[in-house]
């Protein structure tokens, strides 16, 4: 479809831009459901519209048994994403709380890496950590903050929702021999069976026919096109441009994040919040070359 390098370059700043809007839709969504019916719906939709895209692009479903084992336990991290995600929206700012889970993830994952021996670290790679630490810490205004606060105001349910999606990241990364649709579609069939099963009321089935379009267009947002078809769109990109121009886009979106927040929800940012921001996408850009298998991008 877009096998040109420079008309990829330009698609691919859809990628970051939908990746922000999708804390928007997930901001709208609270003020419908919880963080239960969420989980559920996202879950159903996007393994709904991956698997013809699967069969579209002919794409193998076939998956071992390791590969399915490593699929259930993704599916346990995601479930913690999607609902700490949604709590932080909840409590919190839309705009500050997805740029905080985006800059989050790399660090999570650079030291998690450290950590299983994956990466060696280098000066840079420190010096970038502890910029982006104290970024993230002007970001939450952590001098002001106690436990209690964290909680009112989201921004702890942000630091589990990074965690959570770099736990993902990681042990993605040891799978073998299968496309990341094929993974999408298993993660999600299985997240929806476990959280339907285990957390779902039923009876919430009954309050959909009730809801306004706004709820509609936000669900349909969050799970086909934040979910499946960005998550094809950017592992296409990868393709054409390689991974590294195509990680590079993720940098941009702690900024749409931000914007958007004030376009939607009239958000508006401290100085001290700016220069944390800067700080850790300063850090992002550095630990970029994270060299790590199947990274997921969050959505």
């Amino acid at each position: 479809m877009f096998q040109s390098e420079k008309t990829m370059t330009l698609v691919m700043l859809l990628v970051p831009l939908v990746w922000a809007l999708s804390g928007v839709s997930v901001k709208y969504l609270s003020f419908y459901i919880s963080e239960d019916e969420v989980v559920v719906y996202r879950f159903f939709l996007s393994a709904l519209s991956t698997f013809p895209l699967l069969v579209w692009m002919k794409i193998p479903i076939k998956i071992s048994l390791k590969n399915f084992v490593i699929c259930i336990l993704l599916a346990f991290f995601l479930i913690g994403n999607y609902r700490t995600y949604f709590m932080g929206m909840q409590r919190g700012a839309v705009g500050l709380g997805a740029a905080l889970v985006t800059v989050l993830i790399p660090i999570f994952v650079y030291v998690m890496m450290i950590f299983s021996k994956k990466s060696k670290p280098v000066l840079k790679d420190w010096l970038a950590l502890t910029i982006g630490a104290i970024g993230v810490a002007l970001m939450l205004d952590i001098e002001q903050m106690n436990l209690e606060k964290l909680i009112s105001g989201g921004n702890i349910y942000f630091v589990l929702a990074g965690l959570t999606y770099a736990l993902f990241t990681v042990a993605a990364s040891y799978m073998r021999n299968i496309h990341v649709l094929t993974i999408n579609f298993y993660v999600c069939l299985i997240g929806f069976l476990i959280d339907w099963n285990l957390s779902y009321d039923s009876n919430h089935l009954f309050t959909l026919g009730a809801m306004d379009y706004i709820f509609w267009v936000n669900i349909f947002f969050v799970s086909f096109i934040a979910g499946t078809a960005i998550t094809a769109l950017y592992y296409m990109g990868i393709r054409i441009i390689g991974s590294k121009k195509s990680s590079a886009f993720s940098i941009l979106t702690p900024f749409f994040a931000i914007a958007l927040g004030a376009i939607f929800f009239e958000e508006m940012i401290t100085i001290k919040n700016a220069i944390g921001i800067l700080m850790a996408v300063s850090a992002l850009a550095v630990l970029n070359d994270l060299k790590i298998k199947n990274l997921i991008p969050f959505r």
